[in-house]
């Protein structure tokens, strides 16, 4: 993926890491550590499917949480200066 000039301060790629990091989990953890009741419901599935969309949804909102700032500072920074 090509980033723009103003993406390759040091600090703003810091910044992405733990956004995307955290936008790759939820992401996995929506969709593949979501329990399954099968043949044999149990009473703990509904707590167990509630606590990984609690988990995923905090995920989320560390990721956007994280993400806005960078590209608000990343806006605020002019482009890097041509080697």
């Amino acid at each position: 993926m090509c980033l723009p000039d103003r993406f390759r301060d040091p600090k703003t790629r810091w910044m992405l890491v733990p956004g995307s990091l955290s936008l790759a989990a939820a992401i996995l953890l929506s969709h593949f550590a979501r329990p399954y009741a099968g043949a044999h419901p149990s009473a703990s599935i509904p707590f167990a499917r509630m606590s990984t969309d609690g988990l995923s949804g905090l995920f989320f909102g560390v990721s956007i949480g994280v993400d806005l700032p960078v590209l608000r500072r990343a806006r605020r920074c002019p482009p890097a200066a041509p080697a």
